[in-house]
Formats: C-alpha cells, sequence, structure tokens
C-alpha cells in the first residue's frame, strides 16, 4: 500500500510559501490515517459512533480549512469516496487537486479515437471546391456573424459557402494574377482580396455578369501579401478599412466608402474589361514596421490593435493601436528568433499565440513582449497556420508535414496529434486554415477542403446515446450527493456523476442471475439504497460503497408475478433501522423493515385494499387504527376498514378485476398531514387520511378511455404538491428521489410499548358516515366530481371551515393515459385539468417532478396508441379517436404552478404552461430536476439517460458518453441524432394560453331531416331544388333562443395577414359548449 509521502527536503524555491504548504501536508496525512483507520473498523463491524466520527462534511471543511479554497468541493468528494470503498487502496495528495492517479494502460486510453478533441474518421472532403484545375485555396475566411465561408484561390475564383459547406455564389477573375489573401467587409457588404498589384473588390448580392459585380484598384507600389479588413461594430458611416501586408514589411491601411463604388458604367454601355479604379484617389496610409516580407497581418477587437508578422527576428511581431500607422511612435514588437509565420489570439485567456521557422510555439502577453509566458514544443517541421477554439480553450497547429497537433492553453499540454492521409500528389501543401466555433469543426484548404469535426459533435449529433445496453428501469437522483442512479432491464446498477457524467460504480446481478430490477428507492440522506426485483425480494445497499446490507429472501408462497415489485419508497434509514414502503403487482401496498439485530427484512405492514369497497356504494369509508401487534414500523398502524354498506361477497377465482388494482402510489407527511394517496388502473384513487381516520375514492366522472376493449381511464402517476413558508417540503417521489416523510422525533403516534386505542384526531369523521347514509346525493356529489372546476361545492368549505390556511393546503397531481394532469384536494375536489400543448393529440403522461419549491411542474409522456376518449352528456354520446403520429412520444412539460400553489381555490391563479421540447424517440420512463443546477435529467426505454437544461430545453448529453459534460449554458442548439424538433416556448399572450369559452347549445340534431341527406336517401330518391333547401334544416330548437341585452365582445379590430377585405371584418368570440358533438356520419 502506498500511501502519502511526504518529501523531507527543503522547500522548493518555486512553491510559494513552502513552509506552510508542507505543514498542510502533514495534518492532511493524519487527517487520512484517522478515516482510513475509522473505514476499516466500520468494515470489520468493531467502530462505534462517538463525537469525533469523521463524516463527509467534516473531512471536506477539515481539507478546505488546510488547503484553502482552491480545493474543488468535487475532488474532495472522489477522494473521499476512494477512501470509503477501498481504505487499502493507493492514494495521493495531488489527487485533492484533480490529479488522479491513472490505473490501467493509461497510453491506450489516450490513444482511444473517441477521447480525441477531432474525430478523423469522421472527415469529410470536398473536392468541388469551387477551384480550376491545376488550382489551390489560397485563403479562407469565416465569417462568424453571417455564418458563412469566403475562400479564395490562386488562380483567381471567390466563393462564398453556406453553414452547411454548400456553395452560395462564386466567380471568376478573369486574367489576375495569383491571388494571396482575402477577406469580407462588413459595411460595405462586399468580398476583397488581393493579388500580387492589385485589390479587387466583389459584390456578391448583385446579378450580373464579373464586368458588373467587380472592381479593380491599381496599381500598388509593392507586391501585397495578405488582407483583413478592420470590424467597427458601432461605425455608423459606410466605410470599411483594410490592412494590407506587402513585400517591403510595410503594413498598409486602405480605406474604402461606398461612393468609391456608386457610379457605374449604364447598362446600355457595353463593358470591355472590369471597372478598374485608380489606387491614388483612396486614403491610403503606410508605415514600415518590419525588415522582411509581411506574411500576416490581422485586426483584434478584443484588443483594438493590429497585429503583424514577419519572418525578421527582430521586429517578428508588431501589436499596436492603428494609430501608430500615422506617426511615426515606437510600436510594440516582439522578436523571435527566424521569425513568426503565423500567430493567432485566445480572447478568454488573453493570450497571443506565434509559430514560425523554429517549430516552437510561444504564448505571450499583449503587454509583455519581453519574455513568452509558455512555450509549446513538438513539431518537427516549421509552423505555417495557428488557430484557437476558443470554446475548449484549445490551440491547433499546423507544420508544413501536414501535422496537425492540439493543445490545451491552461495546462500546456498535448490534446491530440494527427495527420493528413488522404492527400494525393496534387494535395501536397495545406496553405489555410480556420476553426469555425460555430460548429464545431476545423476547415483546410488545399486543392481540396477538408472538415475535421470535434468528437463532441460527433457524439452529440451523429451517435445514438446509450447509457444502457437495454431498456431504463429505474431512475433515482441522490440529491445530497449529486449523484444519479440507473438500472436497466439487465439488472445492471450505475452510479453517475450529475456534474460531470462519468460513471462512480456499477452492480451486476445485484438480485441474482436472471432476475430483473424493477424499482429502487434512495433515503433523504443519501446514504441507503434499496431494490426491488421481479420475484419480490429487496435489499438494501451502502450507497456509497455499493455493498449489500439487508435482504428480504423470497417468498415460498409466491406465484408468477405475485409479489413482482413496482414502486417502493424509503420511510426511514438509518444503521440500525430500515423502513421501505412497496407496491406489488397484485396491488397490495406493504411495509419491509428491519431493526437493529435481525439479519434480515421482514414484512410487518400491509393496507386493505379499499376501491372494491367504495364501488359498491362507500365513498368515504372511516377508519379504525389500531396498534401494530407485530412489529411498529413507527409511520402507520394497523388499519381496518368500516364500511357503511355491507361489503358483496366476492369471487375468490378473481376477486378483483386487473383494471382495479393499485398502480402507483404517493405519501405526504408534513405539518398535520399524514396522507397515503393510491391510483388503480381503471382511474380510482384512493385517499388514506391517517389523521382524520377515513379513506375516500375520488375519480373523474363523466369520461373513460376506451383501450383493448375496456373502459379504462389510467393513472400512471400521483404526486402531492405542497409548498410551506413554515417547513420544508417533503415528497415521496418513487422515481425521482425518494425522501423520508417525517423526522422519527415528532411521529404522529405512538406504537412502542402501549397497546391502547391510539388518539386520533376525529372531529371532522363523526358527521361524515351519516351524511353518506342519509343523504346519499350529497355524499355522491362530494365524489363524483363535474368535470370543470366547481369553487362553490361543499368539498372545498369543508377545508376553509377547517380552519386550515389557503397557501397550505396539500393538492394532489395524477397523470393520467388521457394526456391529462389532474389537480385535486385531499377531499377529492377537482381544481384544475390541464392539457399539454405538444403539437400533437393527446399522449398518455408517464412522469411528474417538481423543484423543491414547488414552482415548476414537469411531465413527460410516451408513445401513444389508439385512444378512444368517450365523452357522455345528458344529449348523446359521441367518440373522438386520438391517434398520435411520428415524433409524438417522449417530450418533456413545462409548467408554471407558484402562483396556483399560493392559492389553489383562487380561480384566478392558473397553470401556465411554458417549455416543451422532445427528449426522445420512445417512452420516457422518468424524469427529475435539479434546482441548483437548472437541469433536468430524463430516461427512457432506448436505454439513454440524457441532461437538459430545464430553462430553455437545451441538449447538454448523456450519460456514458466520453466527454465530460459542459453545463454552461450555450448558444448553439444541438439536437441528439434522434430529436429533430427544436424546443418551443409559449408565451403569456398566445393562443394557446387563452381560457377556454363556454358555449349553450340550445338546439339538438333532427335525424330524420338528416338521413335526408344521407347516401343511401340520396341514392333512392334524387330530391329537386327547392325540396334540399327545405330540408337544410337538420336541428330543431331545444330551448328558446336567449337575447344578448349587450352586444357581442369584439376581441380582434382586423388582421393584416388575412387581407384587407376579411382582415376588417371583425371577430366576435361566443360561448363554447362544454361537449362538441360530431354529427353521425362524418366520422366526427
Amino acid at each position: 500500500m502506498s500511501r502519502i509521502k511526504i518529501p523531507e527536503d527543503e522547500d522548493h524555491p518555486d512553491i510559494p510559501d513552502g513552509v506552510h504548504f508542507k505543514n498542510s501536508l502533514k495534518e492532511f496525512q493524519k487527517l487520512v490515517e484517522k478515516i482510513v483507520a475509522q473505514k476499516r473498523e466500520e468494515r470489520q463491524g468493531l467502530y462505534t459512533k462517538d463525537g469525533e466520527e469523521m463524516d463527509y462534511d467534516k473531512f471536506c471543511a477539515a481539507v478546505q480549512e488546510l488547503f484553502g479554497p482552491e480545493v474543488k468541493p468535487q475532488d474532495v468528494k472522489t477522494f473521499y469516496r476512494k477512501i470509503s470503498n477501498n481504505p487499502d487502496g493507493r492514494t495521493e495528495w495531488c489527487e485533492l487537486f484533480g490529479y488522479f492517479i491513472v490505473e490501467g494502460d493509461a497510453l491506450a486510453a489516450q490513444l482511444d479515437e473517441e477521447n480525441m478533441v477531432f474525430l478523423v474518421s469522421k472527415k469529410q472532403r470536398i473536392t468541388k471546391a469551387g477551384v480550376k484545375r491545376r488550382d489551390v485555396i489560397k485563403c479562407m475566411v469565416k465569417i462568424s456573424q453571417l455564418d458563412f465561408l469566403v475562400t479564395a484561390s490562386q488562380k483567381g475564383t471567390l466563393t462564398i459557402f453556406t453553414s452547411q459547406m454548400r456553395v452560395m455564389t462564386t466567380t471568376s477573375i478573369p486574367d489576375s494574377p495569383w491571388i494571396n489573401g482575402c477577406d469580407y467587409l462588413y459595411q460595405l457588404k462586399r468580398v476583397v482580396a488581393v493579388t500580387e498589384r492589385t485589390i479587387i473588390v466583389w459584390d456578391y448580392k448583385s446579378q450580373g455578369s464579373i464586368l458588373d459585380t467587380c472592381f479593380i484598384i491599381k496599381p500598388m507600389e509593392h507586391c501585397l501579401l495578405c488582407i483583413c479588413s478592420v470590424y467597427h461594430p458601432t461605425e455608423l458611416l459606410v466605410k470599411d478599412d483594410i490592412l494590407m501586408g506587402d513585400d517591403g514589411g510595410h503594413v498598409n491601411l486602405f480605406t474604402l466608402t461606398s461612393d468609391d463604388f456608386g457610379l457605374k458604367q449604364t447598362k446600355s454601355k457595353k463593358k470591355a474589361q472590369i471597372q478598374v479604379l485608380d489606387s491614388k484617389k483612396f486614403r491610403h496610409v503606410k508605415r514600415k514596421l518590419h525588415d522582411d516580407w509581411v506574411v500576416k497581418v490581422k485586426y483584434i477587437p478584443a484588443l483594438n490593435c493590429f497585429v503583424s508578422c514577419s519572418l525578421d527576428s527582430v521586429h517578428s511581431l508588431v501589436l499596436d493601436d492603428l494609430k501608430r500607422l500615422e506617426d511615426n511612435l515606437p510600436v510594440r514588437d516582439f522578436s523571435v528568433p527566424r521569425g513568426v509565420n503565423a500567430f493567432t489570439y485566445c480572447a478568454k485567456a488573453n493570450i497571443i499565440v506565434t509559430g514560425g521557422e523554429d517549430k516552437v510555439l510561444r504564448l505571450w502577453h499583449p503587454n509583455i513582449n519581453t519574455k513568452p509566458v509558455g512555450k509549446l514544443m513538438g513539431h518537427l517541421f516549421s509552423i505555417m497556420e495557428i488557430v484557437t477554439n476558443e470554446k475548449d480553450q484549445h490551440i491547433i497547429s499546423l507544420s508544413t508535414g501536414k501535422i496537425f497537433r492540439v493543445w490545451d492553453i491552461h495546462t500546456l499540454s498535448l490534446m491530440q496529434i494527427f495527420h493528413d492521409t488522404q492527400a494525393g500528389p496534387r494535395d501536397a501543401q495545406i496553405f489555410t486554415m480556420v476553426f469555425d466555433n460555430n460548429h464545431g469543426i476545423l476547415i483546410t484548404g488545399s486543392a481540396v477542403i477538408d472538415i475535421y469535426p470535434l468528437t463532441r459533435m460527433i457524439q452529440d449529433t451523429k451517435q445514438v446515446p446509450q447509457t444502457h445496453e437495454r431498456n431504463i428501469n429505474v431512475l433515482l437522483y441522490n440529491k445530497p450527493f449529486h449523484q444519479v442512479l440507473t438500472i436497466c432491464a439487465e439488472s445492471i446498477v450505475r452510479i453517475w456523476e450529475l456534474e460531470s457524467g462519468q460513471l462512480i460504480y456499477q452492480i451486476e446481478d445485484a438480485h441474482g442471475p436472471g432476475v430483473e430490477l424493477t424499482c429502487a428507492a434512495i433515503d433523504k440522506n443519501g446514504f441507503h439504497l434499496a431494490t426491488g426485483a421481479c420475484d419480490g425480494t429487496v435489499k438494501t445497499w451502502d450507497f456509497g460503497s455499493g455493498q449489500q446490507l439487508k435482504a428480504l429472501p423470497v417468498s415460498k408462497e409466491s406465484s408468477d408475478n405475485e409479489h413482482w415489485l413496482i414502486q417502493m419508497t424509503y420511510l426511514k434509514a438509518s444503521e440500525s433501522r430500515h423502513v421501505i414502503l412497496v407496491l406489488e403487482h397484485s396491488g397490495t401496498i406493504k411495509i419491509v423493515q428491519s431493526n437493529e439485530g435481525e439479519p434480515n427484512l421482514c414484512i410487518t405492514w400491509s393496507l386493505p385494499e379499499a376501491l372494491s369497497l367504495a364501488l359498491q356504494g362507500n365513498p368515504l369509508m372511516p377508519l379504525r387504527l389500531s396498534p401494530i401487534t407485530r412489529k411498529a414500523n413507527g409511520f402507520f398502524p394497523d388499519v381496518q376498514l368500516l364500511p357503511e354498506k355491507d361489503p358483496v361477497e366476492a369471487d375468490m377465482e378473481n376477486p378483483l378485476p386487473p383494471e382495479a388494482k393499485v398502480k402507483c402510489f404517493d405519501v405526504l407527511r408534513v405539518e398535520g398531514y399524514n396522507l397515503l394517496a393510491t391510483a388503480s388502473a381503471n382511474g380510482a384513487i384512493i385517499m388514506w387520511d391517517f389523521e382524520s381516520a377515513i379513506a375516500r375514492h375520488i375519480f373523474k366522472a363523466g369520461q373513460a378511455v376506451e383501450t383493448d376493449g375496456s373502459d379504462v381511464l389510467g393513472i400512471n402517476m400521483l404526486l402531492f404538491l405542497y409548498r410551506s413558508a413554515l417547513s420544508v417540503r417533503q415528497l415521496s417521489q418513487s422515481s425521482t428521489y425518494s425522501s423520508e416523510p417525517q423526522s422519527d422525533e415528532t411521529p404522529t403516534q405512538d406504537t412502542e410499548g402501549d397497546s391502547s386505542n391510539l388518539s386520533i384526531k376525529r372531529e371532522g369523521v363523526k358527521n361524515e358516515p351519516s351524511i353518506a347514509a342519509n343523504t346519499p346525493a350529497v355524499s355522491q356529489e362530494l365524489t363524483k366530481l363535474p368535470d370543470s372546476p366547481n369553487l362553490e361545492n361543499k368539498g372545498l368549505l369543508n377545508v376553509l371551515e377547517a380552519g386550515v390556511e389557503q397557501k397550505h393546503i396539500p393538492v394532489l397531481a395524477s397523470a393520467h393515459e388521457d394526456g391529462c394532469i389532474y389537480l385535486w384536494t385531499i377531499k377529492g375536489d377537482l381544481l384544475r385539468e390541464i392539457l399539454p400543448f405538444t403539437k400533437h393529440p393527446p399522449i398518455p403522461l408517464t412522469a411528474l417532478c417538481t423543484d423543491i419549491s414547488a414552482k415548476m411542474l414537469f411531465a413527460a409522456n410516451k408513445e401513444n396508441k389508439r385512444v378512444t376518449i368517450k365523452q357522455s352528456s345528458l344529449v348523446k354520446t359521441s367518440s373522438v379517436v386520438h391517434e398520435a403520429g411520428e415524433g409524438a412520444e417522449g417530450h418533456v412539460i413545462r409548467w408554471n404552478i407558484g402562483s396556483f400553489l399560493e392559492d389553489p381555490l383562487d380561480t384566478n391563479k392558473n397553470v401556465k404552461q411554458q417549455l416543451c421540447w422532445r427528449a426522445h424517440s420512445t417512452k420516457i420512463v422518468n424524469l427529475f430536476y435539479d434546482e441548483e443546477r437548472g437541469l433536468v435529467v430524463t430516461a427512457s426505454t432506448d436505454a439513454s439517460v440524457r441532461l437538459w437544461h430545464g430553462l430553455s430545453g437545451h441538449y447538454i448529453g448523456y450519460f456514458g458518453q466520453r466527454r465530460l459534460f459542459e453545463l454552461s449554458e450555450s448558444t448553439d442548439i444541438i439536437l441528439p441524432c434522434d430529436v429533430n424538433d427544436l424546443p418551443f416556448t409559449i408565451k403569456d399572450d398566445s393562443k394557446y394560453m387563452e381560457k377556454k369559452q363556454k358555449f349553450e347549445y340550445p338546439l339538438v340534431l333532427d335525424r330524420e331531416k338528416w338521413k335526408l341527406l344521407t347516401r343511401s336517401a340520396l341514392a333512392l330518391k334524387k330530391p329537386g331544388v327547392l325540396e334540399v333547401e327545405q330540408d337544410f334544416k337538420f336541428f330543431k330548437a331545444l330551448a328558446s333562443p336567449k337575447i344578448h341585452k349587450y352586444p357581442l365582445e369584439s376581441f380582434k379590430s382586423g388582421n393584416k395577414d388575412i387581407g384587407i377585405v376579411f382582415g376588417s371584418i371583425p371577430i366576435y368570440r361566443v360561448p363554447q359548449p362544454t361537449n362538441l358533438l360530431g354529427l353521425p356520419g362524418l366520422g366526427w
């Protein structure tokens, strides 16, 4: 074992305050030895907790006290986890600063192609690059503001490429000398190029031949070798300044205005050649700055300076203001042996990088010209081009041997080496190179154009995201440690870092070979993990090390899928006690727990089945709560239903229909609430209120979904929404993150050592059975809810009479198969009905999540099957068929529910949809939201777990990719390869956010008259003209028409898009019917 070694020699002169640093290392060594000893005793079961226990928080605070804030918490967490998992492993103090020991073949990992910066195997070549035979591209300029590329060939061909590298326009200058450089004039909107003695200005937007769109400025005193334009974004005058370098060592400043190119010959006069302008008529300033050829010149807007380089060893690089060209004041120059061939500027690092014949890259600070701040060596040939990747802070250098080298600016380390292997004899030399920061590609020019994409761009846009080999079953979030847990259908458990996406560890065959894991839960402190499998087994784990703690063995009496676990949540987790609430496939909810000294987990409590009693006329069922006889769990007592009506004897062979089984649940235990909500596949919700000792049957009347021949209004997930300024919101989210609902210090009942009945508040329960027995109509009204919110019903008044403040009323959200979200009170009153807008028909919702403060609500959907929604009314029953098309699945929708939860009973408080984006091409299994970083993580059956920006819906990456996550918001919108739709937002004034209007229909269809227009009736007898006109009255009055005492409201006076006639016609809004009934025969 190798531990931290502290050198005993004298302090190194390059380390500032070396004595203090050495003392800190010694203290750190003692700290590590203490933790290692503690972890060893914990593994052997010999450690007893005391006040000197060193946990992660104490360790992190001690490390930051020793080394200061320079130590990143992520590195400290990784170091602590490494010791916890393997106390006998090798650690070094440098790992605290991000320099970790690499195990295995580091060279093989470095040479892995997918770890490279550029993916050379995905190189694209454009052979028809707008050049003539035996011609080469001499210069390329990327215009980021317009997102196109300007190229100039040696024999006079100018070409503009779009962002997709397609030729937008091109021209060829006849009888021109060799072109040495080109650029773009931002004010005049023209392309400028230089030859040996002339300046060419090309108006690429004008129509006509080359004789009409080009101007030539000549003569020039010296041979021009390079050119660049001076970018003035705030310049109001229509003029451009250009800088040119020549073979005499001069830097020329040329001013071009719109008046210089405004006078053209009339079209009637035939031109014989390109119009030539005299160079003496232009404003021209030059100054000799070098003793050799000026090979490159650029203008840097960030520094407001120009930069020129030469092969001169004394004045190799000149960096100064443009005013220095007009006077004789000294300039700031840099000396490099054998001169400078190329240079680049990195704005973020404020560094100028130079390279030349001496094969060395030098990094200079713009204000220090005496000595470079760094050197990069490794090229074997002369350096001819240098470009910068600003986003990744990389330098790409090219030598005359066509060898590319990628360097990291901050660490001065070599990232990648590659060379052009497809070059033929004609492509022997690369003359120019640019990096496109907008699209992340490196472009080189020779006889062809080669495009080298960044590896991360290919991984994001080309490669199919894949986190596991099989479908994702479980997605959980360990909030205290910012880690993500995923489980696939192959029962492989993987733990990931949220910030970086790195894999921490994985567990294979957690419940044995061939046993599929179906659910899991993490306790609120993040130290323990519970997993459930298809055979009904439950296991608890140490989350940090992945070691198994206890297990619930397989039941001997279980049959196939009887004890299949589909959901679980942690109620309590400690070193001595675990309490887990689980839901089986049979619909039974149980508590699995273990106490100190017990080797295995055991089942200690189960919830009775209540839906069948509710369907037999018991919407309100009082509960008899008694102490647990087997083993106290500290959360729920033994429950016995007290129905008002005697239950009908059930068939033992089919005790409960499959669609009536419990499908999901959620728990809320805060501020006097002890609630357990369960939902079934038939749309029924049972609200178990253990404080009031009553169970309520909640369902949405008047609507059902027909799937596979049975009427089912399926509920896929329940979620309590609760906001309070006095307490922390604690939710049980079975698939996002599971937390302990209530601390042990304030239990709602005392179950240990007391066999008497519990003292539970029953004030609001005494009258409810009598209401159910004597006034069944009232009880039916309380449970069978109307289609639209009715804030005057008695259920909401009961909430107010109970003395509960409106802003602290819990709200239950249910996600349904019909694509809607219903918001309920705990009394069973429907508050809101939310239908997501996704540009597609309603799609079944699969997952819900919120942030801690419950200001935002997120939902996800799955692929849609053929769903028939039956809408019943007093007059007629009709059906509407919804079938989603391609691209209708895998959406994430975000709503703003902050104002609504402040007062859910206020009808003016709306739930506003803000954002929607498509995240996957298949069903989304689950999602969660991290409010600290504003990130959304989604898991799908396509075996991928993806990361998104929660506020914009922009794609970041997927867990399992080679590169680390870049959490900073980027202006570039990158989409996965299987997603083509961009995120769209809905503004407050959007037409989709308008309130639904209520309609009143005083008419009913007269079917006898409607038959006269059917095909069968018309085939028998062809009616006359008068008969048809008289028979067009298909409706008869159901009520007398109402005369409006006030005119209809006009909400739009005109629309310019419609036209001058129809655009001036006012549009009136009329009441909207609650049920739009289709006409028979038309398939409505």
